[in-house]
């Protein structure tokens, strides 16, 4: 290969990857992360039920149980990762995923089962707080740094965009890796599969030993992080209301994953391949799309606006889903590409949208406490999603269902900007320190 030719493919994974060093490294952590995700949520199922021998009532009521107990670690696991760092809390939470889930390989009763799934939901919820806080450590990296000569300067939305986009490649190639094993169906198969989701977890811990340790990243330099109640985060109306917005937008992720195989399968007369039609064009739009739709997300009220589109989007797709039940094939199948492409819509505006806010809003040097936060409103909204959406959309009036709930995401997108003005919790800053640059755990 030429010098030449070197440099334009120089140039062009520089375009499309993260500056050099810790930021790339913290991708790379999250792709071998997401590639787990996606191998455990096609087959955990599976494996609980078929070798470990649960019965389906049992698996169901361990992991809703296991999820709505976990949510309440979210805050206080968070507020680890702003004592001890987030690096360092993120690896000793990945190592307790990597040794509950190696111990599901042995759980045959169900009281073993819960408690493990319990420690390893509770690890998985800290894990959200500490990977936010890590975010907001590395995206931040460059102020009070020298730059570097050709080295792009990204914040924390356009990183944790990236990163959103490494998620679904991640989550894509972890799924088509266990579909070979779902096909064979071998207990053989399952098991192995679940050790190699067990592996993933150490496998990204290890790039995070290239990134440097301290407790905070995120004040100027010059200066000492802000401090204030251990418990801030739970006084902080703006930053509740906030999260309560983004929660309820957050159910169309569950309209995705639970309504839509239900609704084209039992509703309507298209065909039954849509289904993974619809995840394909969903996919692949956030892909391709969620990086563009983050800019500008840095300034709060742009960041409100994207909400308020989002909600927008999301009528729009309920509108369309509605009329598609009783349609003919093609009918029903040009409908539901559209609202697929609604839908992802929806979805980008509220990633970007979501993740300025949640950044924004939060102090600096409290990240880990105010992510585990942000995380109860999607947890809250995953817990409560499928009831809600089988009485609405999937109930005995659902052409009404999907438009009360086209309403409620375009209400509730609505008072993005209006959350901008209540009260949040006032911070002093603190007097310049030389140690506060240099601080470091």
């Amino acid at each position: 290969m030429s010098t030449s030719a070197r440099s334009r493919t120089r140039a062009l994974l520089d375009a499309a990857l993260p500056p050099p060093g810790e930021p790339r490294l913290l991708a790379l952590s999250w792709l071998l992360k997401t590639v787990g995700s996606g191998l455990y949520l096609t087959t955990s199922t599976l494996y609980f039920t078929r070798v470990a021998g649960l019965p389906v009532h049992q698996v169901a009521t361990g992991l809703t149980v296991a999820g709505i107990v976990a949510l309440a670690g979210a805050v206080p696991l968070g507020r680890l990762a702003d004592r001890f760092g987030p690096r360092r809390t993120y690896t000793v939470l990945l190592g307790v995923q990597f040794a509950t889930m190696a111990a599901l390989a042995f759980a045959r009763a169900f009281p073993a089962f819960l408690a493990l799934i319990l420690v390893f939901l509770l690890a998985e919820q800290g894990s959200t707080a500490a990977r936010g806080a890590l975010v907001a450590t590395v995206g931040e990296g460059a102020v009070g740094d020298p730059p570097r000569e050709g080295v792009r300067a990204w914040g924390r939305v356009r990183l944790r965009a990236y990163l959103r986009v490494v998620t679904n490649i991640g989550i894509t190639l972890g799924a088509a890796a266990s579909a070979l094993v779902i096909q064979a169906d071998t207990e053989a198969g399952y098991m192995a599969l679940l050790w190699c989701t067990a592996l993933t977890y150490p496998a990204a811990a290890l790039p995070l030993r290239w990134l440097r340790a301290r407790e905070t990243r995120t004040a100027p330099a010059g200066k000492a992080a802000p401090t204030g109640s251990g418990w801030q985060v739970l006084r902080d109306r703006r930053y509740a209301v906030v999260t309560l917005i983004c929660g309820v937008l957050s159910l169309q992720a569950q309209v995705l994953s639970f309504a839509v195989p239900l609704w084209v399968l039992e509703h309507t007369e298209a065909p039954p391949v849509l289904v993974s039609g619809i995840v394909a064009v969903n996919t692949v739009m956030v892909i391709c799309l969620q990086i563009r739709f983050s800019r500008g997300a840095e300034d709060d009220h742009r960041a409100a606006r994207m909400c308020r589109n989002s909600g927008i989007a999301l009528l729009a797709a309920c509108a369309l889903v509605a009329f598609t039940g009783g349609l003919g094939g093609w009918p029903a199948t040009v409908l539901l590409l559209l609202f697929a492409a609604a839908l992802t819509f929806g979805e980008l505006w509220l990633s970007a949208g979501s993740f300025g806010l949640s950044f924004n809003l939060a102090p600096e040097g409290m990240h880990g406490q105010y992510q585990g936060f942000f995380s109860l409103g999607r947890g809250a909204a995953t817990a409560v999603a499928p009831a809600l959406i089988a009485v609405l959309c999937l109930g005995p009036h659902p052409r009404e269902g999907w438009l009360v709930l086209g309403t409620l995401f375009a209400v509730t997108g609505a008072a993005a900007p209006w959350a901008l003005r209540v009260r949040g919790v006032a911070v002093p800053d603190l007097p310049q320190t030389k140690e506060a640059a240099g601080q470091t755990n």
